[in-house]
């Protein structure tokens, strides 16, 4: 049986229910593949697909020309809620999708 926890750490598709409720965190496609970070009762922490930070004045609070802004790619995790999640679907054993999972290794002492 698969259980949704052991989709952490793969790459899974997710159409969302309502994309306004994460619009403000610069995801604006109603579905599309994300890494899962994980998962908690409240929902699915996804790997954010690119945040940028962009420095657009200066010390004096003027405007930068456009040649001197300088940008910044973040690495950013975001929360969607159960109830935000349409429908999911997970590729169990394709290349880039589906990776072994951190809770299946084989730790401790080897007789």
């Amino acid at each position: 049986m698969f259980k949704v926890e052991d989709a952490i750490g793969d790459v899974v598709f997710i159409a969302f229910r309502d994309i306004d409720k994460i619009r403000d965190l610069g995801i604006d496609s109603p579905s599309g593949h994300y890494l899962i970070k994980g998962i908690d009762h409240i929902g699915l922490w996804l790997e954010h697909p690119g945040v940028i930070l962009a420095k657009t004045v200066d010390e004096d609070g003027k405007p930068l020309p456009d040649k001197k802004i300088i940008k910044e790619r973040v690495d950013a995790n975001f929360l969607v809620t159960w109830d935000n999640i349409n429908s999911m679907m997970h590729y169990p054993d394709r290349e880039g999708y589906d990776f072994p999972s951190e809770f299946n290794l084989d730790v401790g002492f080897k007789p």
